[in-house]
């Protein structure tokens, strides 16, 4: 469709989503020998719409719009149905468990994202990408409210109900995650011809969360740096490609998973790594062509990973402090299916032209002969006889 000059495109859709899940696993129940056979789970259905708008201006600038019900499904060990429970008195004499949750349900959320992008041609963009979700549904460790029917009842203390609690990964409500991104590819011919070859690409980024754990307090959402950047200057021309890279990120809150399979929340501390490369391809004309030769250099500067414990007073309490080295590679790759260039044929030489005819004379006497020859002597004519004498009478 048209809005005046502008075109504007787009789709919407909605997908529903049936979900029957069940965990087989090994349960123990305090006073019971040995452990105890089950398989438990739940079924339910989700709705996720979506709607997708682009606005194309003619000054070559695109205006996006998406907004969607998103969902991500939980880690299969928080969803085992492996767990100890017993009758716990300090709570009454109700069943306590803990271990996996059979009954979780995925993440949700609701987003919208605007974003600007604006194109030079075919080569250069600048974009600003802006994005919101509200977090429907989040998993945090917790209680639950958890039926314990269908297992035995344990035998250090007999429960007062079959209607208990387990500790585990819970559903919890509350929280939001937004943030914008700049990007950029600019090559310098865009602003002059002397240019060519040279450019600039990379973005920075802003993301803000905050998501209520089981307690209802404010926590932030683990693997999520506050900035993020990366940059990369370029030159391709001639067969010649040059390129300096930096990635930036600023400290986060990571889960790391264990050998026992849960996680352990760490801060991650900021880095900023820098590699560089200088490769040549050989053009279509040449003989090797489809060869690329490259050289490579990876974290140049040996930029260290370090972790500290979750709430450590200082940044010098390290959990892990790990540095790999620099990298240096260098190799070449080929593309199959290049031909060659084909030979230059030899030039038709054309046959010369005949000898033109010689040159020629004519005598006095009408011979034609050539014009280096000499013509012959004419031969004089004998004199005439004398008179006759007079008669004497």
């Amino acid at each position: 469709a048209n809005l005046g000059a502008t075109e504007v495109t787009g789709n919407v859709g909605v997908q529903a989503v049936r979900t029957d899940q069940s965990s087989t696993g090994l349960v123990g129940a305090s006073g019971v020998s040995g452990l105890i056979k089950n398989t438990k789970g739940r079924k339910y259905w989700e709705i996720l719409p979506s709607l997708n708008l682009a606005f194309r201006l003619p000054s070559d600038v695109i205006i996006r719009l998406a907004a969607s019900k998103q969902h991500i499904r939980p880690r299969m060990p928080d969803m085992a149905n492996n767990f100890n429970y017993f009758t716990d008195i300090a709570l009454g004499g109700i069943i306590s468990g803990s271990g996996g949750n059979p009954l979780l349900k995925p993440y949700a959320a609701t987003g919208v994202d605007v974003n600007f992008e604006k194109y030079f041609g075919s080569k250069g963009y600048v974009a600003l990408q802006t994005f919101y979700k509200h977090m429907d549904r989040y998993i945090a460790s917790g209680f639950t409210d958890f039926d314990y029917s269908g297992y035995p009842p344990p035998t250090n203390l007999p429960p007062v109900s079959d209607q208990g609690i387990l500790f585990g990964q819970v559903n919890t409500k509350g929280g939001y995650i937004y943030g914008a991104e700049l990007a950029a590819t600019l090559p310098f011919d865009i602003f002059s011809p002397a240019m060519s070859g040279f450019g600039l690409t990379g973005g920075a980024g802003y993301t803000k969360t905050k998501v209520k754990d089981f307690n209802g307090e404010y926590t932030t959402i683990p693997g999520y740096s506050k900035y993020v950047a990366s940059l990369t200057a370029f030159y391709e021309n001639h067969g010649f490609n040059v390129r300096g890279s930096m990635r930036y990120r600023s400290k986060y809150s990571g889960d790391f998973s264990l050998y026992s399979g849960g996680l352990e929340r760490q801060n991650v501390l900021p880095e900023t790594i820098y590699d560089a490369q200088v490769g040549y391809d050989f053009p279509s004309n040449s003989m090797m062509h489809g060869l690329s030769l490259y050289l490579q250099g990876q974290n140049l500067t040996d930029e260290r990973s370090a972790t500290l414990p979750d709430g450590a007073p200082n940044d010098v309490t390290f959990l892990k402090y790990q540095t790999y080295g620099r990298r240096f590679l260098a190799g070449f790759t080929y593309k199959f299916g290049t031909s060659a260039p084909a030979l230059d044929e030899a030039p038709v030489v054309a046959p010369p032209p005949p000898a033109p005819p010689p040159a020629t004379q004519t005598c006095p006497d009408g011979a034609v002969i050539l014009a280096t020859d000499v013509c012959p002597v004419a031969v004089p004519p004998p004199p005439p006889p004398p008179p006759p004498e007079p008669e004497r009478g």
